[in-house]
């Protein structure tokens, strides 16, 4: 988790009038820079027609293929897992699709669904395949990397109304798994994602309290911490529009918003566009 760049706010209209101009001005960077499953998500968050340079000539549209090449056995591959598939990057690549309709792309997303369903352990909770490669915040045996793949995983398959009882027994263990304070064991992501998991299946005291620790550290998260946590609070919430406050007032000139690479982020400048319009 890395800190906003100090000196790149701007003032923001805290309206929703404001938070629709930095969308429309993100609109104007993802046709000029995203490719076509970019273009096509941000139409999607934003409720438009899909963009006319995606039609055929019939005026019918191919179905997209997903940024990355979908495994046999339902799942995506992570840069570091050699070529097998990983939760985490399963649950990342269904959260870009979550914005689509199923039919719009090639993906097959039961089966992903499926190969993050099947993963479950009996005792509800998550973790990756080994790997000499997997890095210490997914290392298996690691208690913070359990409690974020657990609540990752639970939150994807909560999005996509699927697999009740999984979701039911991952948020058994996250409540488990929550010290007297009303902490994680994980990274903060984990505490914002498991909201979600306990806000859904009824727990919402515990969702509270993971909401509070997360609200401590607010200030220290950064554009793309804010852009995932934007996506996992409620439209129209008090946390909805404070992040989206945040998030354009962070807007970089050119309509787009920085990734952790430091580089403009297509894919990340339209889920900042989710959280906008969501706010």
């Amino acid at each position: 988790m890395g800190a906003a760049r100090p000196g790149r706010f701007r003032y923001v209209d805290e309206t929703s009038d404001g938070l629709h101009e930095a969308a429309d001005r993100a609109a104007n960077y993802i046709r000029g820079h995203g490719g076509p499953f970019d273009r096509a998500r941000f139409a999607a968050v934003a409720g438009a027609g899909l963009p006319e340079a995606e039609a055929d000539a019939n005026g019918s549209t191919a179905a997209l293929e997903p940024p990355e090449p979908q495994n046999p056995d339902g799942g995506w591959a992570a840069p570091w897992s050699g070529g097998a598939s990983s939760l985490d990057a399963t649950c990342f690549m269904l959260d870009q699709l979550s914005d689509l309709d199923d039919a719009r792309t090639t993906a097959n997303v039961s089966a992903a669904l499926e190969f993050i369903e099947a993963a479950q352990s009996p005792d509800g909770t998550w973790r990756e395949g080994q790997s000499d490669r997997t890095p210490d915040w997914l290392m298996p045996g690691s208690a913070p990397a359990r409690a974020y793949l657990t609540a990752n995983c639970a939150r994807t398959l909560l999005v996509a109304k699927t697999a009740a009882e999984a979701v039911e027994r991952a948020a058994r263990a996250l409540e488990w798994a929550l010290d007297p304070h009303g902490r994680l064991p994980g990274p903060m992501v984990a505490h914002w994602l498991a909201a979600r998991v306990f806000r859904e299946t009824g727990r919402e005291l515990a969702a509270r309290r993971l909401l509070d620790v997360v609200g401590r550290v607010f200030d220290q998260l950064d554009t793309t911490d804010l852009a995932w946590f934007g996506s996992d609070t409620q439209p129209g919430d008090r946390w909805t529009k404070r992040i989206a406050l945040r998030l354009a007032a962070c807007q970089e000139p050119d309509g787009s918003w920085i990734d952790e690479s430091g580089r403009p982020s297509a894919l990340l400048t339209v889920t900042v566009c989710r959280v906008l319009l969501r706010a």
